[in-house]
């Protein structure tokens, strides 16, 4: 059997409790703040209040723990126990609430200047128990956890004195990563003691990295945001080459990859919003070539076994990932545009290379790979029009969607760690990729297409 032999409890204990509270959320909150009625009956519970629910948040990440500690001290021998999961529930509960404030800041107009330095507060004293609790247990590095501490509450007093107090975009992504870091390890404690160690302590790297980013660009001149990501695109580019040519770790640099991908979605409109200097696009490009060109290309080189076929293929996709890039460019500047387009003419080089990476791991046949990646490199350079992830669809995606999405590819990595079979990582990549080489095409919207292809 692949699942993992305590796959079904997961589900059952913690899974679908969590998934149904937040459920329950969504849809309570969904309607009172969408009738009027709903929000005039909010604004008079002073308990429902944005600031009240953050200052309400302020003890109960030690009430988690305590709870969740008191299940270790009187279940000896036994992480699965209830007071374990009463303390996941709990925690829950809390982070959730998270969501509801700010639903019913932006839908009730409570929303106050006060509220951007509480809410941040709130959370860190939500994660940090867990945080220092695990640190505790040695299953994350207790550096880490200082390091993060220092930086976080450094950032969370930082907002007394700049003008910029409400959080950035890598403040949400850091509570994410820690969230994730957490979820990590509650289900390497309770169900699954298979997963690698360094699996949670990765997610955890990744989270206080970005708490540095989320204050280091508070303090920086803001047109330089666009740039910095595109240089972290670029280092990520660099590091799959390094892992691939003097590592074979194939693998990883496909997850490097996918990180550059997050950076890339964000960095043009961080320049439409703030600037940026006067190479920033070309930056950008040169990023974008060496992660989605450069280590795709030697990913196809590595995975195909027929070396004069894994050659011509892996050459052949990068002059076709480099084609793409020069030709946006060229288009842009023909038609006139300054910032981002909404409709790509060609398959956008990030999916492609999400596709053709993930089609060259899969274990299949070469000449199935050979048909896939010559698929991705033909969309690439063809005048189809394909809708942008990131302006377009992903924010016309429900919230509970993308929830169950995220849950799906959290599983699929799950799975694909505990069972040692990274080939369910690469056919999840290669669904989500060939869903979007599928759907991204405009397919309602044709009429509304402009020549250039940037959409109306």
């Amino acid at each position: 059997m692949w699942l993992p032999e305590n796959f079904l409890s997961f589900v059952i204990l913690t899974a679908l409790p969590v998934f149904c509270l937040f459920v329950l959320e969504r849809v309570v909150f969904y309607k009172l703040t969408r009738s009027k009625a709903g929000v005039d009956w909010i604004r008079s519970k002073k308990w429902l209040h944005p600031n009240w629910i953050s200052r309400m948040r302020y003890p109960m990440g030690f009430v988690c723990i305590g709870i969740y500690h008191s299940g270790t001290l009187l279940y000896p021998g036994d992480p699965s126990n209830v007071l374990h999961h009463l303390g996941i529930y709990w925690f829950t509960f809390w982070i959730i609430s998270d969501i509801t404030d700010g639903t019913i800041a932006r839908h009730c107009d409570l929303h106050t200047i006060e509220g951007e330095s509480i809410d941040p507060l709130s959370d860190k004293l939500l994660l940090f128990p867990p945080l220092f609790y695990f640190s505790y247990l040695g299953l994350i590095p207790i550096y880490l956890t200082i390091l993060y501490f220092i930086i976080d509450f450094i950032g969370q007093f930082s907002r007394y004195y700049l003008k910029n107090k409400s959080a950035n975009l890598f403040g949400k992504a850091k509570t994410f990563l820690t969230v994730n870091t957490i979820i990590i390890l509650v289900l390497q404690q309770i169900y699954f003691p298979e997963i690698p160690k360094w699996v949670g302590t990765a997610t955890y790297i990744g989270a206080v990295f970005l708490a540095f980013c989320s204050f280091f660009f508070k303090i920086i001149p803001n047109y330089w945001y666009a740039n910095i990501l595109s240089i972290m695109n670029l280092v990520c580019g660099i590091g799959g080459i390094v892992l691939v040519l003097f590592y074979e770790r194939l693998g990883l640099a496909f997850a490097l990859v996918f990180l550059g991908q997050f950076l890339d979605m964000f960095d043009g409109r961080a320049a439409e919003k703030w600037g940026s200097t006067p190479r920033g696009e070309l930056l950008d490009d040169l990023a974008d070539g060496t992660n989605f060109g450069g280590t795709i290309s030697l990913i196809i080189y590595s995975a195909i076994q027929n070396k004069m076929l894994s050659i011509a293929l892996g050459g052949g996709y990068f002059l076709c990932t480099s084609y793409r890039l020069i030709r946006f460019i060229i288009d842009k500047k023909k038609a006139g545009i300054a910032g981002g387009v909404h409709v790509f003419v060609g398959l956008p080089s990030p999916a492609a290379a999400l596709f053709a990476g993930s089609s060259a791991l899969l274990k299949i046949d070469d000449y199935f790979k050979l048909v896939l990646v010559l698929l991705s490199a033909i969309l690439m350079v063809s005048k189809i029009p394909y809708i942008h992830f990131g302006r377009v669809i992903l924010p016309a995606i429900p919230k509970l969607i993308k929830v169950i999405l995220l849950t799906l590819i959290l599983l699929s990595v799950l799975i694909g760690f505990q069972s040692r079979n990274h080939q369910i990582l690469y056919w999840t990549f290669f669904v989500f990729s060939l869903s979007y080489v599928i759907l991204g095409y405009p397919w309602k919207n044709m009429k509304n297409q402009t020549p250039d292809g940037s959409g109306t």
